[in-house]
């Protein structure tokens, strides 16, 4: 065997253990490589952590009194706002309602990437200004929106998901912070979604799991250089 065939066989074997899923590893650790920044844990001992849950339970209880009024969960948490038809809107719609509530108990926006603009799409859903009027006023917390029912509490299907950015903005982590997931439960009454529960969830101590996959774009998969045949 010569040196090519030694040099391209060590390096079939280094991508083999690379492209390997990650069974293990840690939020707080993962969200440090990829931003640079800390997740913070909550410590319930202290008065700014008790104070910070105690709003957050506060905010959620207003979120479901809110869907209450609205008769369902609808779009932009509004009475005569489009109902939410499908699971997936569910937790697209619910996020208004989470806002609002919020904003007593401090300020609320959509996350700031590092190039200063704002993203709506991927981790996390909220910047949240605990006792604040304006951004960098109070205490900065991420806050996720998650919903569940009683029948996919307990599964092993995968729900929760942070993924590296795969544009120019970066990721929308530019703090060190608590990491904070909000979820609601679920129960459809009447052919409207309502609010009946809700978990609230300290990402720092979340172990999870790593799958790299091979992906391609339609513009890709569909190239005239690979299509051999269509009709």
């Amino acid at each position: 065997m010569d040196n090519n065939d030694d040099y391209y066989n060590e390096i079939e074997s280094i991508l083999r253990q690379i492209l390997q899923p990650i069974e293990k590893i840690s939020f707080f650790t993962f969200i440090r490589v990829i931003s640079g920044y800390k997740v913070i844990p909550l410590d319930l001992l202290t008065d700014k952590d008790r104070k910070l849950i105690d709003d957050l339970i506060k905010a959620s209880n207003k979120v479901i009194e809110d869907i209450k009024n609205t008769e369902g969960i609808k779009k932009d948490g509004k009475k005569d706002g489009e109902t939410a038809k499908r699971p997936n809107e569910v937790g697209n719609h619910i996020e208004a309602y989470v806002k609002k509530a919020l904003s007593k108990y401090g300020y609320t926006t959509t996350p700031k990437t590092k190039t200063g603009n704002r993203k709506a799409t991927g981790y996390p859903d909220i910047e949240f200004w605990h006792g604040g009027k304006c951004e960098n006023d109070g205490r900065i917390v991420y806050i996720e929106i998650k919903t569940y029912n009683e029948k996919n509490v307990n599964s092993s299907q995968r729900t929760f998901y942070a993924s590296p950015p795969s544009d120019k903005d970066g990721f929308k982590i530019i703090h060190d912070a608590p990491h904070i997931v909000i979820s609601f439960k679920i129960e459809k009454i009447n052919n409207n979604y309502y609010a009946t529960g809700f978990k609230i969830v300290d990402l720092y101590k979340l172990t999870g799991s790593i799958k790299r996959e091979f992906n391609a774009s339609n513009k890709e998969l569909y190239s005239d250089e690979l299509v051999i045949y269509s009709k």
